[in-house]
């Protein structure tokens, strides 16, 4: 979608395909960012804890997130501006299966680049369940079309 059919579909609401977090997607995300507490490690120390076993890290489920809805303005955005709002509200563990709800918020001219505009994408998470897991807001710079 170009930054017209944002402006076109403020107020609108998408929905992702599904994930499933995994125990390899677990444990690859805390080596990779050397995120490695515990209560997300040690099946031992995290049933002793609040949640009563393993999670997984709030920011992974972001990134997933992320990527998950990225095909909404794939080829036509040109800069990430913002995350604002990050909320984790509820626990997801491994082999839990969460899916995005994408609504426009906002869409306006940019001041400083005429062949663009700036996107507000507010996002919430949710399991299997439908419980809501996380919440956050993008904001991103799209390009206008080319050919319009």
């Amino acid at each position: 979608m170009f930054f017209g059919d944002f402006e076109e579909a403020t107020g609108q609401t998408y929905l992702s395909r599904r994930r499933t977090i995994t125990e390899t997607d677990l444990v690859m995300f805390t080596q990779l960012t050397g995120i490695t507490d515990p209560v997300f490690t040690d099946d031992i120390f995290a049933r002793e804890q609040l949640f009563g076993g393993r999670v997984v890290p709030g920011p992974l489920v972001l990134t997933y997130a992320l990527g998950m809805t990225d095909d909404l303005g794939f080829g036509a955005v040109l800069a990430a501006l913002a995350i604002d709002n990050a909320r984790f509200v509820h626990p997801v563990r491994p082999s839990d299966t969460i899916t995005v709800e994408t609504t426009v918020a906002n869409a306006r001219a940019s001041a400083s680049r005429p062949d663009a505009g700036i996107v507000t994408l507010a996002h919430r998470v949710f399991n299997q369940d439908g419980t809501t897991v996380q919440s956050f807001e993008r904001t991103l710079l799209i390009r206008r079309d080319p050919a319009a």
